[in-house]
């Protein structure tokens, strides 16, 4: 149950991620220092942009 908590704030993540970069023009870095994404996170997202 944990595992599949963790996806689903990993992909709950990458969709406000996608947003703002989109509607804000940013990185992916940068929306992700904006939404205080934890450094372990950030590994795994990074990986997706």
């Amino acid at each position: 149950m944990e595992e599949r908590i963790n996806r689903e704030r990993i992909e709950w993540s990458y969709e406000h991620i996608k947003n703002l970069m989109e509607a804000m023009k940013m990185t992916a870095e940068q929306a992700m220092s904006i939404l205080k994404v934890s450094d372990e996170d950030k590994a795994v997202l990074s990986k997706r942009f």
